[in-house]
């Protein structure tokens, strides 16, 4: 199991990514940010090419991102995988849910170099050698992924209107939980993660249709070894969606996602993270804005250490005009620092994967939309962290 983030969901593209968006107070950061830096990545086509995950497979210099592109010829999303090798990075020809038609990945994580798994509109796995299709728990849309060993991996998503988890075990699924309502609610498990105690978190977010304004809580469940249960957790503006999780070795657990205020009849999101300690969640933190008076939502989050976190997304600028990407390392004590690409990318683009190790190592994938051209790759490598 890596250490983590990804990507929650499909990552739609810029003009459309308002009902996931966020709120929480922002502080100026107060030290240091880290160095990222955009490396070179391969597209397919001309229309669309995004990544949507990433991770650095554990002990090794390789890494692996995943996402989709627009092949012309089909008139379809297909999916695409990247793999780095050390010194570059490449596409691997990966497999489909069909010889025609939509398919897509938006999660990926790994034990080994020979244990890869992603997940998206089918689950497959790199062998070492090649990627090979594999089963799927019946009729779950699957959102969220956690790769444990060989034998071993939990996906979270839904079922129908009902969150849902299932663990991958020998070679066969299970449900393990459903999100159980009264009355008419929606739920969704947006991201996994299990800790190296075998304790699994599944985060997402509940909208009550019951409700007048049918406000969206944050959704978070947990196995403690023995049992499930939903937890507390804040909800800082009416509609609150967490988008990803990572828990660590010390029993904290991070969720990150988006937050919005609906009540002036307009739209204010804001970045939303939790923060996980001594067996309850803590008051959301005060995340930074991407800058004064921009909009901001969270996608993913990896952790280096319990004192170094870092989540990114995107926010609306101001000063551009341009969706960018946010990057943003919470330092426990030290407080919040932002990064911004360097150079600046100058035209709109978003991050919604990361992935890190305990040496501080960082990457993170998204996709940029140049004026008049269609989507491509991104890849930033972060130092410093």
């Amino acid at each position: 199991m890596a250490s983590r983030s990804g990507p929650a969901p499909t990552r739609l593209r810029l003009t459309v990514i308002l009902f996931t968006l966020a709120v929480v107070l922002s502080v100026a950061p107060a030290h240091a940010a880290a160095t990222w830096t955009r490396v070179a990545s391969s597209n397919r086509g001309t229309v669309a090419s995004v990544l949507q995950d990433v991770v650095i497979v554990p002990g090794t210099s390789t890494a692996w991102a995943v996402g989709y592109y627009y092949d012309s010829n089909l008139a379809a999303y297909r999916t695409m995988t990247q793999r780095f090798n050390g010194t570059s990075w490449s596409i691997v020809p990966s497999v489909n849910a069909g010889a025609t038609g939509y398919s897509q990945l938006n999660r990926v994580d790994a034990t080994s170099t020979s244990n890869v798994w992603a997940i998206g509109s089918l689950v497959e796995r790199y062998d070492g050698s090649r990627w090979v299709a594999m089963s799927s728990p019946a009729g779950v849309a699957l959102r969220g992924l956690d790769v444990v060993s060989p034998t071993e991996v939990w996906v979270a998503g839904y079922v129908g209107s009902a969150a849902t988890v299932s663990q991958w075990k020998n070679g066969t699924w299970t449900t393990r939980y459903t999100q159980a309502s009264t009355g008419r609610h929606l739920t969704v498990f947006e991201a996994i993660a299990v800790d190296p105690s075998g304790e699994v978190w599944a985060v997402g977010w509940d909208r009550d249709y019951n409700a007048p304004g049918r406000p969206v809580s944050s959704l978070v469940v947990h196995f403690n070894g023995t049992g499930w249960n939903r937890e507390a957790t804040p909800n800082p503006a009416n509609r609150n969606t967490l988008n990803d999780v990572v828990a660590l070795a010390n029993g904290e657990v991070f969720a990150v996602g988006v937050a919005q205020d609906t009540s002036g009849g307009g739209i204010t999101p804001r970045s939303l993270m939790l923060r996980r300690q001594g067996g309850a969640w803590l008051p959301a933190l005060n995340v930074p804005q991407g800058e004064a008076g921009s909009q901001d939502q969270l996608l993913s989050v990896a952790a280096v250490s319990p004192s170094s976190v870092w989540s990114v997304g995107y926010y609306s600028s101001p000063s551009s005009g341009l969706y960018e990407p946010l990057l943003v390392h919470w330092m426990g004590n030290g407080g919040f620092a932002v990064s911004h690409p360097s150079p600046a990318l100058t035209v709109s683009a978003l991050a919604s994967g990361v992935s890190a190790t305990s040496a501080g190592n960082l990457l993170a994938v998204g996709y940029m939309a140049p004026p008049s051209a269609g989507n491509a790759t991104l890849i930033l490598k972060g130092t410093g962290g």
